[in-house]
C-alpha cells in the first residue's frame, strides 16, 4: 500500500479543518505550507513572507493571509501583530506534555483495538503495515514517515472510540511535526518497523496489555532526541 499525495492532503485537510474546501486556493495553500513545516522545508521560527508565498502560489496576499490564519489556529504558525508570520517553535515543556499525553492515548487505542476491532479491521491494519515494510525497504524516509501516519490514523479509526479519535486528532499536526523531527534525529526506521510488527502481532493475539505497552513505548521513543535538540545538544538545535 503506497502513500499518495491525495492520502496526505486528505489527512492534512481534515486536521486543518479545511476538508470541505480542500480544493479552494486557501485550502491548497494551507495544506502545502503545513506539509512544508512538517517535512522541515520550513524550520521552527522561520519567517513566512506573505509576499513570497503569494508569488509562489500565483495569487494575491489575501488567500495567503487566510491560509496562515488557518495554520495559526492549529498551532503551526504564529502571526504576531505588526510582525512577519513565522513557523511556531516548540518549547521543552510543550514537547514533554504532548508526548506524555500521546503515550497514554496510544496505549488506550491499542487496548480498544483489542476489545473492539474485527478481524477485517486488523486485516486493514496489516495492509498498512505492509506499506511500512515497503517504504522501509525503499529507503525513502519521508514515505516511511507518512506510512506511519497512515497506520496510526487507521488504528485510531478501528479502535471504535470516536471521542478518543477526536482527542488524538487535536494533537495530530503537532505530533506529525515532532515525529518528523525525531525521525531525522535518532529515530531508526529498522527499530520503528520492528516495533510496529510486534504491535501487530499483539493485536492479532488480542493481548491488550502487551499491545498497550508497545504502543505507549513507540509514542515516546523519539522524546530523548527531541529534548536534546531543545537543550542545545542536538545536531540541529537552533
Amino acid at each position: 500500500m503506497s502513500v499518495s499525495t491525495a492520502d496526505i492532503d486528505g489527512i492534512l485537510a481534515r486536521l486543518l479543518g479545511v476538508d470541505e474546501r480542500q480544493d479552494s486556493l486557501v485550502g491548497k495553500i494551507a495544506i502545502e505550507i503545513a506539509r512544508d513545516i512538517i517535512e522541515e522545508r520550513v524550520g521552527q521560527s522561520d519567517d513566512l513572507n506573505s509576499f513570497d508565498l503569494a508569488q509562489r502560489f500565483g495569487t494575491s496576499r489575501t488567500p495567503v493571509r487566510e491560509a496562515l490564519l488557518v495554520l495559526e489556529r492549529q498551532g503551526m504558525v504564529e502571526v504576531p501583530a505588526r510582525r512577519r508570520p513565522r513557523a511556531a517553535e516548540f518549547t521543552r515543556q510543550t514537547i514533554i506534555e504532548i508526548y506524555d499525553l500521546r503515550s497514554e492515548l496510544y496505549g488506550l487505542v491499542a487496548r480498544q483495538i483489542v476489545e473492539n476491532a474485527s478481524d477485517a479491521d486488523l486485516d486493514t491494519l496489516e495492509r498498512h503495515l505492509a506499506g511500512l515494510v515497503s517504504a522501509a525497504e525503499s529507503g525513502d524516509d519521508d514515505a516511511y514517515f507518512w506510512q506511519v501516519v497512515l497506520f496510526h490514523e487507521q488504528a485510531s479509526l478501528v479502535c471504535g472510540n470516536a471521542t478518543l479519535k477526536r482527542t488524538i486528532d487535536g494533537l495530530g499536526l503537532r505530533v506529525m511535526q515532532l515525529r518528523h523531527l525525531g525521525m531525522a534525529r535518532g529515530w531508526r526506521i529498522e527499530r520503528s518497523l520492528a516495533d510496529h510488527q510486534r504491535l501487530m502481532l499483539a493485536l492479532r493475539e488480542r493481548d491488550g496489555q502487551l499491545a498497550a505497552a508497545l504502543n505507549r513505548a513507540m509514542a515516546t521513543n523519539a522524546l530523548p532526541g527531541l529534548l536534546a535538540i531543545v537543550d542545545g545538544r542536538g545536531p540541529d538545535s537552533r
